[in-house]
């Protein structure tokens, strides 16, 4: 991939659309009691009132509320409604507000800026392609999966041959193939290796799997050419 497709790439997927406030409450229980205040007092309703946003309230299942929106100042404003609401019944709680970084594919502060520059983005996916493949090396299977499915058995077995020959990490169930990949540039990358490869009518896919599915770890080697 060229830098220019790279930052092209990056601006699409690096938009401010995602933000959250997360409503830390002293114990479990009174998450409960936050959802049942919000749900009745219409909080969003509120927020759309004020600033023309909307907002979607989560759970973490503990003692954690979450109120997701599209900009940082519909947060800033729904984490005020909240910590009103929230005081008008007695009760205390911490709020920050995140962003979610599409790269990083993590939540960070509101302060930390978005990678921006062509340079910017691909320094924050290889530290990604890193984070991954460490998690994937540690628990010993692929936490991404090229998906392959021909039309014939006979298909099946000559692609798992020749994948498997070439040196890739292959699970093969009659017609449906599955090549594991540490990270998502390297599925990517394996993906497009493989679809020359395949006959007509077979459908190539990409999953994010985790660490609990039961195929091999692909662990490419420095100067293997895979």
């Amino acid at each position: 991939m060229t830098e220019q497709n790279d930052a092209a790439a990056g601006v699409a997927e690096t938009d401010e659309n995602d933000w959250r406030v997360t409503v830390r409450l002293p114990e479990a229980s009174q998450a409960g009691q936050a959802i049942e205040h919000l749900s009745a007092h219409q909080v969003e309703d509120e927020v759309h009132h004020r600033l023309g946003g909307t907002v979607a309230v989560g759970t973490s299942g503990g003692s954690e509320v979450f109120l997701y929106t599209r900009t940082q100042d519909t947060a800033a404003a729904a984490r005020q409604s909240v910590a009103d609401l929230l005081a008008k019944h007695g009760m205390q709680a911490d709020f920050t507000i995140e962003r979610w970084h599409p790269i990083a594919e993590e939540w960070e502060a509101a302060d930390v800026r978005l990678p921006e520059t062509a340079t910017e983005i691909q320094a924050e996916r290889r530290d990604l392609d890193v984070a991954e493949t460490s998690e994937s090396l540690a628990a010993g299977v692929a936490l991404f999966e090229v998906r392959v499915q021909v039309p014939a058995h006979r298909d099946a077995v000559a692609l798992a041959r020749r994948l498997a020959s070439a040196g890739y990490s292959v699970v093969r169930r009659w017609r449906f193939l599955v090549v594991g990949a540490n990270n998502a540039d390297q599925a990517e990358e394996f993906a497009a290796r493989i679809r020359p490869q395949v006959p007509a009518g077979a459908v190539v896919s990409i999953e994010e799997v985790g660490p609990r599915r039961p195929y091999t770890v692909f662990e490419i080697l420095a100067g293997s050419g895979l």
